[in-house]
């Protein structure tokens, strides 16, 4: 059952419905915007969290990026804001106002003295009215038994006292001390005890604080001081919180700060990066679409390019989730960028190749925090792996590409950091940078190995490796022919030297030419008697059927041969340079010989055609002449030069005049050059040998 499926989805694919659509292409550039856009999201957008006060950290969390850390900045601000004095001015109010208070105690005081009539009692209740609230009431008693100057004396003194220390700083510390500073104050005077003890007395609960604070200038001060506090910052790659650590509000406040916290996504990174790709895979789609036609990739290609695009995004993705899930950050430089550029370059075309590992670098930049020196990496590791396996020759050369990548790597890495300030360099780091950048290639390489023959067996693709192993005379295919039909396996041989030389010249694919002249005649080994090559004897068995029978037989040597190839599982290329070797070329001796037995004029020249196609590619029509060319050139009963470049020019002009080429890109100039490969090549072949004697005669003639 799966293998039904399988085969029904090859079938699918070497379909030209599917090949040719131009839906489906237009499709295959939107899907691979819309699977790199899902894929590299998560890359570019920083990871959330959404922790509790309390909770233990399931990982360790670094900073993604450098941001200000509100928290301790907020302290700091607050500790140089506590750290500014108020801001004092003198009130000259609280010296007047202290001095009006103890004047009218003294003044009330000097009238009710001088007043006989008023009782004891009424005189000590009305003074006590003018008094200052803590004043004792045995001072207004002894003021009420002194005389009007004794009362004056104490007035002076107790003015004297408060200017003194009122018109300077009098902090709520000197209140405390009140009743001492006014015993000082009092050392100079002339008075005597009593009057000492109402001063102190009236004095003490007069004064006040006389500093006013300057709340406007003090908090302007303050904030100022608040304003030159730096900023803390929480720098890329620090630790917010270990591995089981436990959540405090100071770890939520950090990872607010650098956006790890919270359940929304960032809209305005989502829709510059949707733009980002749009802008991305535009050019990459205009690039595609303007090359020329020869370079032309159809839509299996097409998707075979978008599925090694996903896979590439794939392993991006996965290496940021292992930076961001505690990984150290140096996991980027064992990324296998190179990868993608090997598979390109194999698999679809070494020019495109080029394009995508630019394209593959910016990506993976762009995940790596739109790092340039990734990108710079990227492109380095990814233009190397491309250019070493752009002819390869056995599997060996992808372990060749893998330790050139490595190399490349070093060096890169190495001119990164030395292009850094010399006290950011940090040897262990650059050591284990350099080591790990060195296994990126071999890593890039095995990976290569190992992917190459899902993509060679899954969609049947011609690869180098895969057509060397097509090559090899230990087939079963070849083997089956050189046993059953040795003539038409020597036929296939030269044919694949012919096709070789030329494809070289034209700029063709040599490899694809040599490999599909092997295969294009096994199905002549279904009737290996009725072809030329093959028959060991001068009997012809096409001697004894009808033209029109013998037509038959020969064109569907084609058919068979498919039917052949496609049973062994060959990959499509070959099997069209098998379906359109002879192209819908005429069959002209057995039309010949069918109109020499025609009595009624009914043969028609169409009806000793092959079915087709015609050529559509340069390695198809290579195939078709060199065929003709060998075919021709071993009939010829004398090969000289002369005669073989005849019959040469002879077969193409003939293919041109039948419009077996129309649909191929071959130009006149390809077709002159191809001629001289032709000539070189043919002169090894059918060279002119000289004739050895005959060893019995020689015998004979000495015997005699």
């Amino acid at each position: 059952m799966w293998s039904k499926w399988m085969l029904a989805i090859r079938q699918f694919l070497d379909d030209e419905k599917f090949r040719e659509n131009k839906r489906i292409r237009h499709g295959l550039y939107v899907a691979l915007g819309v699977v790199l856009y899902i894929v590299l999201i998560g890359t570019v957008l920083p990871p959330t969290y959404d922790f509790r006060v309390n909770e233990t950290s399931p990982l360790t969390i670094r900073a993604p990026i450098t941001a200000v850390n509100t928290f301790a900045t907020n302290k700091a601000k607050q500790a140089a804001m506590a750290a500014v004095q108020p801001i004092f001015t003198l009130d000259p109010t609280k010296e007047i106002n202290a001095k009006a208070e103890a004047d009218t105690l003294y003044d009330k005081a000097i009238q009710l003295v001088g007043n006989p009539s008023l009782s004891s009692t009424s005189t000590f209740n009305q003074l006590k009215l003018y008094a200052p609230p803590k004043v004792s009431a045995s001072t207004l008693q002894v003021l009420l038994t002194m005389d009007p100057q004794q009362i004056l004396n104490v007035k002076q003194v107790s003015d004297s006292i408060i200017s003194n220390l009122l018109s300077t700083e009098f902090t709520s510390e000197s209140m405390s001390q009140a009743s001492l500073l006014v015993d000082q104050a009092m050392l100079g005077d002339n008075l005597d005890n009593v009057s000492r003890l109402v001063v102190q007395d009236v004095v003490t609960h007069v004064l006040q604080p006389n500093l006013k604070e300057q709340t406007q200038e003090t908090t302007q001060k303050r904030q100022q001081a608040a304003n030159e506090t730096p900023d803390v910052y929480i720098h890329q790659g620090d630790v917010i919180v270990s591995k089981s650590g436990v959540i405090t509000s100071t770890v939520l406040s950090e990872l607010k700060d650098v956006g790890l916290y919270g359940t929304h996504p960032d809209y305005s990174i989502l829709i510059g990066f949707a733009l980002f790709m749009l802008i991305a895979v535009g050019l990459l789609r205009v690039y595609i679409e303007h090359r020329p036609s020869r370079r032309r990739i159809d839509n299996l290609l097409l998707l075979i390019l978008i599925l090694i695009l996903a896979l590439m995004s794939i392993l991006i993705l996965v290496t940021k989730d292992i930076i961001n899930g505690g990984g150290p950050s140096s996991a980027a430089y064992l990324m296998p960028i190179s990868m993608g550029a090997m598979l390109i370059t194999v698999l679809v075309d070494a020019s495109l190749a080029v394009v995508t590992s630019f394209f593959l670098s910016l990506l993976f930049g762009a995940a790596m925090g739109y790092d340039f020196w990734f990108t710079f990496i990227g492109v380095v590791a990814s233009l190397v792996g491309g250019y070493s396996v752009e002819r390869v020759t056995h599997r060996g050369t992808f372990m060749r590409a893998g330790f050139l990548v490595s190399m490349m790597n070093i060096v890169a890495i190495l001119a990164m950091q030395l292009l850094l300030p010399a006290r950011t360099t940090n040897l262990h780091s650059l050591w284990v940078h350099l080591g790990i950048g060195g296994l990126n290639g071999l890593v890039s390489a095995i990976l290569t190995m190992g992917i190459l023959p899902f993509f060679e067996n899954s969609f049947g693709l011609l690869t180098p490796i895969r057509l060397l192993e097509l090559s090899n005379p230990g087939n079963p295919l070849l083997k089956k022919l050189l046993m059953e039909a040795p003539g038409t396996y020597h036929h296939s041989l030269i044919v694949g030297n012919l096709a070789e030389a030329a494809a070289e010249i034209v700029g063709a694919d040599p490899l694809i030419c040599r490999v599909g002249a092997y295969y294009h005649d096994v199905g002549k080994m279904r009737r290996p008697a009725f072809f030329v090559e093959n028959q060991m004897t001068k009997e012809n068995p096409h001697d004894k059927i009808a033209p029109s029978l013998s037509h038959l037989i020969i064109t569907s040597h084609v058919t068979d041969g498919l039917e052949m190839l496609e049973k062994a599982g060959l990959p499509k290329p070959i099997r069209d340079i098998c379906a359109t070797h002879h192209g819908t070329t005429i069959l002209w001796y057995f039309y010949n010989k069918a109109r020499e037995q025609d009595k009624n004029g009914s043969v028609h020249v169409d009806d000793y055609r092959y079915p087709g196609p015609k050529p559509k590619t340069r390695e198809n029509a290579i195939l078709m002449i060199c065929d003709a060319v060998e075919a021709a050139v071993r009939s010829m009963s004398k090969p000289t030069p002369g005669r073989i470049e005849g019959v040469i020019r002879k077969i193409i002009r003939d293919r041109l005049q039948d419009g077996q080429l129309d649909e191929c890109d071959l130009t006149l100039q390809d077709l002159d050059a191809m001629v001289g490969a032709f000539m070189k090549t043919l002169k090894g072949i059918y060279h002119s040998r000289i004739e050895y004697p005959d060893p019995d005669k020689i015998r004979k003639e000495v015997a005699k």
